[in-house]
């Protein structure tokens, strides 16, 4: 049969197949589904076959990777790797393969197996491998690719117990060097208004991280009134937010050219206190929105600077900083952290925020300042542009001291102040309980007044 016609054969089905998608309900579009995946399960083991016969005959300078690149619109490095996996599958891993085109296992089940078989040091070369192969396509009518490929590495040592203990010892040292080799960080500005994170860092020290986050992760009632519902990501992001910040506030991170640790953003005086203008970070060279700018301000070493008529430094003052010593401990033994409604920031992960911000004169003492998270400073933060009934209030309590915040109209219509719930209880009293009544007198003849 012509490849032409045998193309027509499969649009008609294909055609056939999306009418049908379109017509079924829901149990008839799942089974579809089911009967779909395994025909591309067969699929795909028919396209490694075909491709692993034409890089076995390919002529001397017909490179398939090539082709495949050129043809196919992938990369050079996906292209290889298609063809060394098309290979691989068939000449060591040929049970796999055969369950593959029988669509026994899914392609992603496939390929989860042979990782992890691949995994367990001399596996493959090992008396029972064969055993191994036809053990996991058992396997995979129970068991996703992610649980596949953990069993499949188990699978050596069980077929082999013997040599279980050395061949798990061998797994974990090769995997803890490869780790340690494969560790890396990259930290860099999207160029639209957000840091991109990506990296790796071996198990054991990850688990420490996990763990931190863990116990910094926002609580969801911390963030009710923010009209925000954030998912596990964002909040896990929030609790990275926190623990640099716990980090920035300890204060014994190692100098670096006589300086700490900082960030440094510079903007005109103008902006700072209108709102309006250009903010840059010197780090990166990005530009900031000024209501940020204004946030960071409140806990900034802020250095007055001189410029002269080309924005050349003429003169710098000295730092001035914000909320340290007695000022900064009192706020945390008053406060005992986030003090926004329902959030339970501890104090090292909050910011020391002016009620009544620094550049429209707000003094830097007790009461004008309380603590906030990162992700609640962001929503108190004031803006010279909005009305302040759109924006949180934050006031004290002239005779506790304590930090009431009003709701913009928007959260709550009647704009009824809040109190956080650690300093409730501190407004609580218990009730007085009446004082006993008073013993009946004795008689005379009773002994206790005889002797008395």
């Amino acid at each position: 049969m012509a490849v032409e016609e045998l193309e027509r054969r499969i649009d008609a089905d294909l055609a056939t197949l999306q009418a049908l998608g379109s017509a079924a309900d829901s149990a008839e579009a799942m089974d579809l589904i089911h009967r779909l995946d395994s025909r591309t399960a067969r699929i795909e083991a028919i396209r490694m076959d075909i491709l692993h016969r034409a890089a076995a005959t390919a002529l001397p300078g017909n490179d398939v990777s090539a082709q495949l690149h050129n043809t196919n619109r992938v990369t050079l490095a996906v292209a290889r790797g298609q063809v060394r996996s098309a290979s691989q599958m068939i000449d060591t891993f040929p049970i796999i393969h055969r369950a593959l085109a029988d669509g026994q296992v899914s392609p992603d089940q496939a390929r989860a197996i042979v990782r992890g078989l691949l995994r367990a040091p001399g596996s493959v070369t090992m008396d029972g491998h064969d055993l191994r192969q036809a053990e996991m396509v058992r396997y995979a009518a129970s068991f996703d690719p992610a649980e596949l490929e953990k069993l499949a590495v188990r699978m050596a040592e069980v077929t082999d117990p013997e040599h279980a203990e050395a061949l798990a010892a061998a797994r974990l040292e090769r995997e803890q060097r490869l780790a340690h080799a494969a560790r890396s960080l990259r930290v860099v500005p999207d160029h639209h208004g957000s840091m991109l994170i990506r990296g790796q860092i071996p198990l054991a020290d990850g688990e420490v991280l996990l763990a931190q986050l863990t116990a910094l992760l926002p609580s969801r009632q911390s963030y009710t009134d923010s009209a925000e519902t954030p998912t596990r990501p964002m909040r896990q992001a929030d609790a990275l937010v926190r623990l640099t910040t716990i980090t920035a506030n300890h204060g014994e991170l190692p100098a670096n050219g006589g300086d700490r640790p900082h960030a440094m953003i510079t903007l005109d005086h103008e902006t700072l206190t209108t709102g309006l203008g250009r903010v840059s970070s010197l780090g990166t060279g990005e530009h900031l929105d000024p209501s940020v700018a204004r946030r960071i301000a409140c806990e900034a070493n802020i250095i007055p600077v001189v410029l002269g008529t080309d924005s050349q430094p003429l003169d710098v003052g000295r730092q001035t900083r914000f909320f340290t010593g007695a000022v900064g401990r009192a706020l945390v033994l008053r406060d005992q952290g986030c003090v926004f409604p329902g959030c339970d920031a501890m104090p090292a992960a909050c910011h020391r925020h002016h009620i009544l911000p620094w550049w429209q004169g707000g003094a830097t003492s007790l009461d004008n300042g309380v603590l906030v998270c990162a992700f609640h400073h962001r929503l108190v933060e004031p803006d010279p542009e909005k009305s302040p009934d759109l924006q949180w209030q934050i006031h004290l309590d002239e005779g506790t001291g304590l930090p009431w915040f009003t709701p913009p109209r928007h959260v709550d219509p009647r704009q009824r102040p809040r109190l956080h719930h650690r300093h409730q209880l501190k407004r609580m009293t218990l009730p007085t309980p009446d004082p006993p009544p008073e013993p009946p007198p004795l008689p005379r003849m009773d002994p206790a007044w005889m002797a008395g």
